[in-house]
């Protein structure tokens, strides 16, 4: 915590605007994840294949997302970023109201659209806000800002839970997320020349893949992993909290060093690293049933997000400035046409075969992904692939 804030004495004003719209998309997702499967399975009884359906449609915005920032090219990444986090905020408060397995999949598909638009904007400012040199460093530090708005609404949550339940939780961080859609909206509006509509290159086929093969990992531990501690395992919501509230303690103490890792010892070890430690939570989630193992399982899979730095950092080396944007969002894309299915065959294969085989599916993919990560270049380039803006308007 005392790295972040010494920190922010280096910030410009456009990466300080960005922090609290990151700030605030981790109070969306410290209520939201925190409290999401308890809710589904106290107010509406679901199980894994309706889960997995309402998951699959969920992702499904991100199968558009190459196309939405295409429509976006012209326009300044602020002003489509805060719209995109209003809309979240709104999605979010209309939980409060969902008693249905529809209305559920309505409000999440709602706020997944502002949330897939908003990923590849994201990365896209925070290479371009953060000062020059390094970039591993800056998003390691927003990582954290994001795990501190995590830690700050799982702590309302723990206190306010009993006082108002699932709804005014909703109500409480949708509004937060909707402050930092305004705030995003006073940052510089500049522009890159030249900038692509849409990007579709064999020079980045090893991100495309790697970013394939995430989606289907990624979301089979984020549909499965905390619903099996609780529909498996009978894991009660305070000890939901408490984890989550653990695990983002960790993620907020340790992003600007992992971050800085990246830079110091390169995307291709990194990225290794970060599938070898998946391969052991996987299996781990397989096999384990003592829960306090699992505990530890679910935190050590949240401290290596180091991957996904290290993914963002490599395309930034590889990649021209007009090439930014559109490949982060093709990469969006590509994350999400196996994140639709993922769910979706997950709950299939839940129901007919146990949930073991899904985790050791998991297990092979990180398998595979560490094999992938060996083509990832450590080379840095001659030259900066993508200029700091002005930090000014």
């Amino acid at each position: 915590m005392t790295g972040i804030v010494e920190s922010i004495r280096g910030w410009s004003r456009d990466f300080t605007l960005l922090a609290i719209a990151v700030f605030a998309v981790g109070v969306f997702f410290g209520v939201q994840l925190t409290m999401y499967n308890n809710f589904v399975v106290d107010r509406l009884a679901i199980e894994p294949d309706e889960l997995g359906m309402v998951e699959a449609l969920r992702e499904v915005p991100g199968l558009l997302n190459a196309f939405i920032i295409a429509i976006m090219v012209g326009f300044p990444a602020p002003l489509f970023a805060g719209l995109s986090l209003i809309l979240m905020g709104g999605g979010l408060m209309a939980y409060s109201t969902v008693d249905s397995i529809f209305g559920l999949a309505f409000f999440s598909v709602s706020w997944s659209i502002g949330f897939h638009c908003w990923i590849p904007l994201q990365q896209t400012m925070a290479l371009q806000f953060s000062p020059g040199g390094a970039k591993g460093r800056w998003l390691g530090q927003l990582r954290a800002v994001n795990s501190v708005g995590w830690l700050l609404a799982i702590g309302l949550c723990l206190l306010l839970y009993r006082f108002i339940g699932y709804n005014g939780l909703f109500i409480i961080a949708g509004l937060v997320t909707m402050v930092g859609g305004v705030a995003i909206l006073f940052a510089s509006r500049k522009r890159t020349d030249g900038e692509r509509a849409f990007v579709f290159r064999r020079r980045y086929s090893v991100y495309y893949l790697l970013q394939f093969l995430q989606g289907c990992r990624k979301q089979m531990f984020i549909t499965f992993a905390i619903f099996a501690l609780v529909k498996v395992h009978g894991m009660p919501v305070t000890t939901t909290m408490v984890l989550v509230l653990i695990n983002q303690t960790l993620v907020t103490l340790t992003g600007p060093t992992v971050g800085r890792w990246v830079d110091r010892f390169g995307e291709r070890r990194m990225l290794s690293l970060s599938y070898v430690g998946l391969i052991v939570v996987f299996l781990g989630y397989a096999t384990v049933t003592h829960r306090p193992t699992l505990y530890v399982l679910y935190c050590v899979d949240n401290l290596i997000f180091f991957g996904g730095i290290a993914l963002t950092t490599y395309l930034y080396k590889i990649a021209p400035a007009e090439d930014l944007k559109p490949t982060l969002s093709m990469g969006v894309t590509m994350n999400h046409v196996s994140s639709v299915a993922a769910p979706l065959a997950g709950g299939f294969v839940w129901y007919f075969f146990g949930y073991e085989v899904i985790f050791y599916a998991g297990a092979v993919l990180a398998f595979i992904s560490l094999i992938v990560s060996q083509w990832v270049d450590p080379k840095k380039p001659d030259h900066p692939a993508c200029p700091v803006l002005s930090s000014t308007p």
